[in-house]
């Protein structure tokens, strides 16, 4: 498509929009990690690590946008606060998968302490709404 077609207000309007919502998920990130001697990245691993129940250095990686180095050093930092863990599987003792703890579940459960059910379904609800849409736009 040629630029000369775009509107520029809607450009403008999109990207005012893109910014907002950035801001506004930076923001919130911060609103639950606030007190917390943890990165957002390591918080967001825990949050990969309950969602998926374990993943491997490779997903990690992939998941961040970053190193397999640098997906290692992140974990070691969590499993060194006892965290997360490094279970090897049965089958090939060579691969290692990356678990939460119990103390690392008792951590992100504390994040959302602050929020009553009524306030994590409203946002869960607005999340999922944005995600939806979104999903029409990128695949």
């Amino acid at each position: 498509m040629s630029t000369e077609h775009v509107n520029p207000q809607a450009l403008d309007n999109v990207m005012v929009a893109m910014a907002e919502v950035q801001r506004k998920s930076q923001a919130f990130m911060e609103m639950i990690t606030r007190g917390e001697s943890l990165s957002v990245n390591q918080i967001m691993l825990m949050f990969q690590l309950r969602l998926a129940g374990s993943l491997n250095i490779t997903d990690i990686s992939e998941r961040f946008l970053i190193t397999a180095g640098a997906a290692s050093v992140m974990c070691d930092k969590l499993e060194n606060a006892g965290l997360i863990e490094r279970v090897r599987t049965k089958e090939d003792r060579r691969v290692v998968n990356i678990a939460l703890t119990g103390e690392g579940e008792q951590r992100i459960l504390r994040l959302f302490d602050r929020f009553s059910a009524e306030e994590l379904k409203r946002i869960t609800d607005n999340l999922q709404q944005i995600h939806e849409l979104m999903n029409g736009i990128v695949r």
